[in-house]
């Protein structure tokens, strides 16, 4: 059993980052029994965005503010749900950290170091800091990237020179979609893998244990959109027309609010799973929205944006995930088939999801050997076949 420190984008009032953390340490202690924790950094930056009340300034500002005071019950209650599934759910250090300087004042004595998943390597999030690269650590200890995300692919020459010096400090490098392990690449001589993201990396039964049961009891269907700009409303109203499913919104939009939905505006993480799993039919633009959808085996559609050039082609997880599951139909980008809309057969996509999942297991098995081994120690067996996995 080995002592393992993560850090990643845990404290975020966000459904994926929280459950991508869950799942990580989730499944480091299935696989090993490891002694696992997260690393409890939480920077002003990430408190500030997630706080209820925002106060910025305009008239569309202001209209938020009002917003949010009208439906404050709610979104309190949210905010609860969130801090309790951080403090109580995750395995997060007694301590908490606020800035990487602080991280580099701890004596850590951890066994293995991991960095990830999420957009903890996307150098223009409000929450980034060069500690998600681990340089903070000032012992030898080995130290590995599992399924962190750059977010974009096209950065300045100055970032790509940092980003490049930050990969020499990690012994082993994964992460979650093509277009990032290609510009890597360029950067490093190292290895980089594609592996999945964790939510994906852990078995349904153990999502089944932290899910709470949804209060709808008629059959809906879940729109979750990140982004009020994202999703087109009138595709939504015409799957609520030809599938006559109640609907229920998780995100909230000022535009959404007088409409005829069910508002689920306080919504916790294990309630969040619950409205995957027995969702009739998802509309959705999150990548973990479409993760949790082919995870439960729902019927689901996939927005992306028309610009391709949007954000770099952050849509690319979503794509890159669709593709290798054999399930690229199910991106919107006309009005599909009325026959399809409530069907999806999962049984080629399963297969190729315990594919993905199992590579990505010989990975993080692998680089937990391999470090080990570098480390004077035998602690796991090594996978003999993931070479020819890759």
């Amino acid at each position: 059993m080995a002592k393992i420190g993560i850090l990643t984008f845990h404290g975020s009032h966000n459904y994926g980052s929280v459950l991508q953390a869950y799942a990580l340490s989730k499944q480091l202690e299935v696989i090993g029994n490891h002694q696992v924790e997260i690393i409890n950094l939480r920077n002003s930056r990430q408190r500030k965005a997630y706080k209820i009340f925002q106060f910025t300034s305009g008239f569309r500002g202001v209209a938020r503010t009002i917003f949010a005071a009208l439906i404050y019950r709610q979104l309190k209650t949210r905010f609860n749900k969130y801090e309790s599934f951080i403090q109580n759910v995750l395995p997060i250090t007694k301590k908490e950290f606020q800035s990487g300087v602080q991280l580099a004042q701890e004596d850590f004595d951890y066994d293995f170091y991991i960095c990830g998943s999420d957009q903890i390597w996307n150098p223009i999030c409000q929450e980034f800091e060069t500690a998600y690269y681990l340089d903070f650590l000032k012992n030898n200890k080995p130290k590995i990237a599992y399924a962190p995300s750059l977010g974009r692919t096209e950065f300045d020459e100055y970032t790509l020179k940092l980003i490049a010096r930050l990969l020499q400090n990690i012994n082993s490098i994964a992460v979650r979609e093509k277009q990032g392990a290609q510009l890597l690449r360029t950067l490093t001589p190292k290895k980089v893998d594609i592996v999945c993201d964790p939510v994906i990396l852990l078995d349904k039964k153990y999502w089944d244990e932290i899910t709470i049961e949804p209060k709808i009891k008629k059959p809906y269907m879940l729109a979750y959109f990140l982004e009020n700009n994202h999703g087109n409303r009138s595709l939504l109203n015409f799957f609520k027309q030809q599938t006559g499913l109640e609907v229920v919104i998780l995100n909230e939009y000022m535009r959404d609010y007088l409409k005829p939905y069910h508002h689920a505006f306080d919504t916790g993480p294990g309630e969040f799973l619950g409205l995957f799993k027995h969702a009739s039919l998802v509309y959705t633009n999150s990548f973990h929205g479409t993760a949790f959808s082919t995870i439960f085996n729902r019927p689901f559609f996939t927005a992306v944006s028309r610009n391709k050039a949007a954000d770099n082609n952050n849509d690319s997880r979503k794509t890159d995930y669709l593709e290798r599951i054999g399930l690229s139909q199910r991106i919107l980008k006309e009005i599909p088939n009325l026959d399809t809309i409530l069907t999806i057969d999962y049984r080629e996509p399963n297969k190729r999801i315990e594919e993905f999942r199992q590579h990505s297991l010989a990975y993080l098995n692998n680089a937990l050997s391999c470090c080990d081994k570098t480390n004077g120690g035998e602690m796991f067996a090594k996978d003999n076949n993931y070479r020819s996995r890759i």
